[in-house]
């Protein structure tokens, strides 16, 4: 996923915020930073892009925590340099991190084909 694309507005919802979080909260920044290889993404970035794409607004307190969670871990590394004439810290994924992004990828997968045919299954067995 680039990070210029754009999904549909889902709104904001009680829901999305509560299903933006852990794994699914890892596995979209592991996402949209490997999205960016050459420069990688600073943290104002990432935090429109989220906002845009699934309508939650991340603020800094919990984004910055997050991302020096995933360095912590092994799996972003960040990179203070010049950008665009303005100092900033950028974040680029590593080996490690597209590691755990196929991982998570393949099993997001496999829960999504799960669902739906449980959910397949329930709507073919209601009365007509």
């Amino acid at each position: 996923m680039a990070v210029s694309e754009q999904a549909p507005q889902l709104g904001v919802s009680s829901l999305n915020k509560k299903l933006f979080k852990g794994a699914v909260l890892e596995t979209v920044l592991l996402n949209l930073i490997n999205g960016e290889p050459q420069n990688g993404l600073h943290g104002y970035a990432i935090s429109n892009v989220i906002r845009r794409k699934f309508a939650v607004h991340l603020g800094s307190s919990a984004l910055y925590p997050e991302l020096k969670l995933l360095e912590t871990r092994g799996l972003v590394k960040s990179l203070w340099g010049v950008f665009d004439g303005r100092p900033s810290k950028r974040y680029k994924i590593t080996d490690k991190g597209q590691s755990l992004l196929q991982h998570y990828s393949a099993e997001l997968q496999v829960l999504i084909s799960n669902s739906a045919f449980c959910c397949g299954r329930i709507h073919s067995n209601s009365p007509q």
